[in-house]
Parts: structure tokens; C-alpha cells; sequence
């Protein structure tokens, strides 16, 4: 009896040991599995977001329909390299909103006419900077510059074409047509009158008919054709040799008139082609002179600026001013514009 409770005794202790020795081996196991190196393969790794890039500012040409198609080649072509230079991106646009002045990082607006809103962009954009180029009724702002932003100067360019008329024609037999119903108009012919006297003096003819030259005739804007016509006749039967047109004065057919009677013109505007054979010259007001003359100063910081536009010589015919003579009126032109010659006009009819 006492050898068989051994045996039992035995038996049951190898089965405690066998099932110890499988619950050591799950243990085991499972720490297998949660071992840190898996943990690692499971959680995906932190990918660095991109860095966004920032854009560079925005300088504009403001081109909108309308606009002077050679005015915009040319600050195009100027522009496109410009505004580059200056740390830049450079876009030509035919239109323009408050939006896109918040929208965008717009620092620089060059505007061509017409530009209405020019204004309640500059408030609306105060840091951003204007250049208006030829538009009409902008005046200076703390953040506005303005070229050419009126209608030009009537007694310079009258005195000016008087000047020319006188210094290359014999006699002085020189007149201008121009507008009665106007103060400019008015002025263009005074300031002609006086123009040519300052060249010649008393302007006394040397043979028949013996009339005190310059002579002038003036119409309202409306005047028809044969009104114009009529004006010209009353020159050219005076043996005025050189007539100069005011501006806003008559039309093509009118040029066309006072060249085949054999008579030359001065004007303020680009003749058609087929009267520059009688075109002495254009004298006219170049808004890209004063540009070019001004944008040193603009991209250095000048702000709020009014810039006067020169008078350029313009479609002139070297078979009737000859290089002495241009170079000339050059200096009359500089000396009229810096204010060396005092326009005065008040003993002028």
C-alpha cells in the first residue's frame, strides 16, 4: 500500500511541472509580440510638410480697350523688362478691381487712359503705387503720379508753330485757323500771333500785297466743310504761304484743301501719308518723353508727382526744316517749357 501513494504522488507532481511548463511558454510568446521593434513597424513614420513659396509682387500695365495701341507697344516692351529688375512679376492687364488689389500683392500700377477708377483704387490700395499716363481729370495723390494729365498747352504750341511758321517762310506770310468758341482755341491763335512776331519783328513784306502778316481766322467747333473751306480761302487769297491748323480745327478734307491750293501746314497731329509732301512739322505733346524722363525718379520712391509732357517735333520734312533750323526750335522749345521765354499775349487781338 505505502509503495502504490508513492507512485500516485509521483505522477501527480510530473503533471503540475508539464502544465507549468505550458503556461511559461504562451507568456513567452505573447512578449514576442509586443516587442518594441514591431510596435516600430506598425506606426508610420511623421512625413515634413512642403514649405509654401511666396511669390514675388506684381507690377501692372494697366492697358484697357481703348488705349493708344503704340502707347501700349511701347511701355509693354519697356515694362516687360523693367518691372522684372525690380524683384517683380510683370503682367499686362485690360482690367482691374478693388478684389484684385486684396487679392493680389499689387505694388506697382502704370495706367493708360481711360482709367475712371484709377482713384478708388489708390484709396482702396494705399500701398500700392500709381503712374497715370495721359489720363485725364487724376489729379496727385500721396500715392498717385500723374503724366500729362491735361490737354496740353495751347500757348506753347501756338507760339511755338508762330516761331516755326515765320523762321522758314519769305515775307512772313504766314496764318493759323483755329477755334473761336473756346479759351484754348482763343489762346492757340494769340500765342501764334505772338510767336511769329518774336521771330520777325514787325513782319513787314518786301513786295505786294502789303498786309501785316500773321494773319488768323477763327470758327466755332461746329462749323461745317465748307465754313472750313471758307476759312482757308480767306488766307490763301492773302498769299499766306504756311497755315497753321489749332487743334480740334477741321479734318483731313481740310488739309487736303490748303495743300492742293499749294499752300503747307503745321499741325499738332500725324498727317496722312499723302500730305507729307506739305507737312512742315507736327508739334505735339509726347506723354512717352515724360515717361522715360520720369521712371528714375518713380522707381527710386517719388511719389505723388505732376509731370509736365514736352513738346516733341514730330513728322517734320528735312526738305522744309532743315537740320540748322530744327536744332532751333529745339531751343525755343526748351526755353518756352523751362520758362525762359515769358509766353505774354495781352497785346494780341
Amino acid at each position: 500500500m505505502k509503495s502504490i501513494r508513492i507512485h500516485w504522488g509521483i505522477i501527480f507532481i510530473v503533471l503540475v511541472v508539464a502544465l507549468s511548463g505550458c503556461s511559461s511558454t504562451g507568456e513567452s510568446s505573447a512578449a514576442v509580440i509586443d516587442t518594441p521593434e514591431v510596435e516600430s513597424a506598425l506606426v508610420p513614420s511623421e512625413t515634413p510638410l512642403p514649405t509654401p513659396t511666396l511669390l514675388p509682387p506684381v507690377g501692372v500695365l494697366f492697358a484697357p480697350d481703348g488705349a493708344d495701341p503704340a502707347l501700349v507697344e511701347e511701355l509693354d516692351a519697356h515694362l516687360m523688362q523693367a518691372i522684372p529688375e525690380l524683384g517683380m512679376r510683370y503682367q499686362m492687364r485690360s482690367t482691374l478691381s478693388v478684389e484684385n488689389f486684396q487679392a493680389d500683392d499689387i505694388q506697382v500700377v502704370i495706367a493708360l487712359p481711360p482709367a475712371p477708377e484709377l482713384v478708388a483704387w489708390a484709396a482702396a490700395a494705399p500701398q500700392t503705387r500709381f503712374l497715370a499716363v495721359g489720363v485725364e481729370g487724376i489729379e496727385a495723390a500721396p500715392n498717385i503720379s500723374t503724366i500729362g494729365a491735361d490737354d496740353g498747352r495751347a500757348d506753347q504750341q501756338g507760339f511755338l508753330a508762330g516761331y516755326l511758321a515765320a523762321m522758314i517762310t519769305p515775307d512772313w506770310r504766314v496764318g493759323v485757323i483755329s477755334l473761336a468758341d473756346s479759351e484754348a482755341g482763343q489762346l492757340a491763335r494769340r500765342s501764334f500771333l505772338t510767336g511769329a512776331k518774336f521771330y520777325c519783328g514787325v513782319c513787314v513784306p518786301t513786295y505786294p500785297p502789303f498786309l501785316e502778316y500773321p494773319l488768323y481766322f477763327e470758327l466755332n467747333a461746329g462749323a461745317s466743310a465748307a465754313e472750313w473751306q471758307a476759312a482757308a480761302d480767306s488766307l490763301l487769297q492773302r498769299d499766306v504761304e504756311i497755315i497753321y491748323l489749332a487743334p480740334g480745327v477741321g479734318d483731313e478734307n481740310l488739309m487736303r484743301y490748303i495743300a492742293q491750293a499749294g499752300a503747307l501746314l503745321i499741325g499738332v497731329d500725324t498727317p496722312p501719308d499723302d500730305l507729307r509732301a506739305f507737312w512742315v512739322a507736327s508739334l505735339t505733346y509726347s506723354p512717352l518723353d515724360a515717361y522715360y524722363q520720369f521712371w528714375p525718379e518713380f522707381i527710386a520712391g517719388a511719389n505723388g508727382q505732376i509731370v509736365d509732357v514736352p513738346i516733341s517735333i514730330r513728322d517734320s520734312a528735312p526738305n522744309l526744316l532743315s537740320a540748322g533750323r530744327l536744332h532751333m526750335l529745339e531751343i525755343m522749345i526748351d526755353e518756352v517749357q523751362t520758362g525762359m521765354i515769358e509766353l505774354v499775349t495781352v497785346n494780341i487781338p
